[in-house]
């Protein structure tokens, strides 16, 4: 019961990447973050060089899967 009381919050984020625009969704300026109780815990967990539908089809695949395994 502890590992549940001390288990991480993960979530997902769709954000610009620093430095772009973002005025086109279908441009490579968006990012994808895992996050760790509101915080990215290391660049691996960040992905970018997509679209904005990229990003949110990530995230989404992410979140789901994240569900059907119980976490």
């Amino acid at each position: 019961m502890d590992d549940v009381k001390n288990a991480a919050d993960v979530s997902y984020e769709v954000r610009l990447t620093a430095g772009r625009a973002g005025l086109d969704p279908s441009a490579a300026d968006w990012e994808v973050c895992e996050l760790e109780n509101g915080v990215v815990k290391s660049t691996a967990d960040v992905y970018d060089n997509l679209t904005q539908a990229e990003a949110e089809n990530m995230a989404g695949m992410w979140t789901k899967k994240k569900e059907e395994a119980g976490l």
